[in-house]
């Protein structure tokens, strides 16, 4: 066997409400005011699918920053799970955003200038705004970020799956689009994406 499927479902799914705690912790109650519940689902085909936009993932990267890990995770107190969010969230995010970038676009040997889309996992507010300065973005080069967060929240994983449907939905140009995650751990994770 070649060792690749011809088929693969991609499905993110994300209880948050599920980690409902609530103190005085500043970090809990923007976790309770921001995290939603959501559910994502992509299929990669090998075989073009007619009348649809074709989307050919290429390299993916990953990074792990166990160092940050105490900044973004989750507890458990009282017998229930606990967020910890840090005020350092929204520079780590944009700093591993970053780091993650640089090594997708050298893997995959294009510059940053070839980057007509950016689907990104917003976080929040705060987070947004420091990935768009961090990565010299505009507010409309993440307007479909911003408007997941606005109408949905924070739905955790499956934001990469609602903003490159917004993208798809508002036919956004084709070329190489970016598209990056983070998450506890602290782990942050890209892909390059070519969308004809």
């Amino acid at each position: 066997a070649s060792g690749r499927a011809g088929t693969v479902l991609s499905v993110c799914v994300e209880i948050c409400s599920a980690a409902m705690y609530l103190d005085d912790d500043p970090g809990v109650l923007i976790s309770a005011c921001l995290f939603g519940d959501g559910a994502g689902a992509a299929i990669l085909t090998a075989a073009p699918v007619s009348g649809r936009r074709r989307i050919e993932w290429k390299r993916a990267g990953t990074l792990m920053s166990t160092g940050d890990r105490d900044e973004l995770r989750f507890e458990r107190r009282r017998g229930m799970l606990r967020n910890i969010l840090t005020t350092a969230v929204p520079s780590l995010a944009a700093k591993h955003v970053e780091q993650v970038l640089t090594d997708g676009l050298a893997r995959n040997e294009i510059a940053r200038d070839d980057i007509s889309g950016w689907i990104l996992h917003a976080g929040g507010r705060e987070i947004l705004s420091a990935i768009r300065q961090r990565l010299g973005l505009s507010e409309e080069q993440t307007r479909w970020s911003a408007a997941i967060l606005r109408d949905y929240g924070n739905v955790s994983s499956p934001c990469v799956y609602f903003v490159l449907q917004a993208a798809l939905e508002e036919r956004a140009p084709g070329g190489y689009w970016w598209m990056s995650s983070f998450g506890a751990g602290f782990s942050c994770h890209g892909v390059l994406l070519a969308v004809e």
